[in-house]
């Protein structure tokens, strides 16, 4: 009889070999891409933060929390989530291969790691409308990680400056409304 709910501690186990961490990173990413109200990226970020810092240090077997591996999620919604991304994730592995894989070895690794991890804290932070290209830039690292694809890194770091314009151009816009309101009132 087949499991109505599957913790995150038997997915860890399917996943981890020899493709590193790049497809739990993959996986963690996939929620926070997910258009929910406010305030749901917090949550949902926080296991990236226990997994980007491991890239850093090199770790092959991501360590988790008891706590946290055996977290469940309900097979259908998991089910339906992998039917939606399957698609796009098809056409992307049609362009992903091996190369520049400087950006995917050890240093590079680690250097991708340190991005995650403030990628991470970004998405962790109460900033609105400033997920959508850090998780973006999540999953161009975990592609790259998991095939070698130096490029898919390097799209990543690319998408990290656009979220950088963004999160400025919407502080900077915040900050301009505020000011004109409190000359308003």
């Amino acid at each position: 009889m087949r499991k109505t709910e599957l913790s995150l501690g038997e997915m860890l186990d399917h996943i981890e070999g020899r493709d590193g961490p790049g497809p739990l990173l993959f996986i963690l990413t996939l929620p926070v891409l997910l258009p929910l109200p406010p305030g749901f990226s917090m949550v949902l970020a926080l296991p990236l933060l226990l997994v980007a810092p491991q890239i850093v240090i090199g770790r092959r077997d991501i360590w988790l929390p008891k706590m946290l591996e055996r977290r469940t999620i309900k097979r259908e919604p998991l089910t339906k989530l992998v039917k939606r991304v399957l698609p796009p994730l098809e056409r992307v592995e049609k362009v992903v291969r091996p190369r520049l894989r400087f950006l995917t070895g050890r240093v590079g690794a680690s250097a991708v790691g340190v991005a995650c991890t403030v990628l991470a804290l970004v998405l962790v932070l109460p900033i609105p409308f400033a997920n959508l290209v850090p998780s973006l830039a999540l999953g161009a690292f975990s592609i790259g990680l998991t095939r070698r694809d130096g490029l898919f890194v390097l799209a990543g770091y690319g998408l990290i400056a656009v979220a950088v314009g963004v999160i400025v151009l919407g502080v900077h816009g915040f900050t301009l409304g505020w000011n004109d309101l409190r000359k308003w009132v």
